[in-house]
């Protein structure tokens, strides 16, 4: 009996990041994973497991597979963090009142009315917000 793939519908907390930047450089996703951490390998682990599940390579059941979508989108901002904190620790929020469990939070986006952040002196519509 063959086992039908199962794929769901959307995933946009994979599709829009996670796979494209796994397939872009492999052999840096490859380096990292060798020189990582516990916690690293782990996440890194994780984020290929949501790659194979996207490409319908995944060997969980359809019920993992619901389950992990469930969760991915709350997990998806650690792993980022930590893959940022082992790669690139100059960038990484150690110093920062958030931890590294926490994922960054922006700041209130601006509206079209408010003065544009650039310094030009127009207003954010007419300015960078205008694309």
């Amino acid at each position: 009996m063959i086992r039908e793939t199962y794929i769901a519908p959307t995933r946009p907390h994979v599709n829009n990041a996670t796979v494209p930047a796994m397939r872009l450089r492999p052999e840096a996703w490859n380096q990292l994973l060798d020189q990582a951490d516990e916690e690293t390998r782990e996440t890194m682990i994780f984020l290929m497991a949501l790659q194979d599940i996207y490409t319908g390579q995944s060997k969980f059941t359809n019920e993992e597979i619901d389950e992990i979508d469930l969760e991915a989108p709350d997990l998806i901002p650690n792993c980022v963090a930590t893959i940022l904190h082992q790669s690139r620790p100059e960038l990484s929020p150690l110093d920062s009142k958030m931890g590294l469990g926490m994922p960054f939070k922006a700041g209130p986006r601006p509206r079209q009315n408010d003065p544009c952040a650039c310094g030009s002196g127009r207003k954010y519509k007419k300015c960078c917000g205008r694309h």
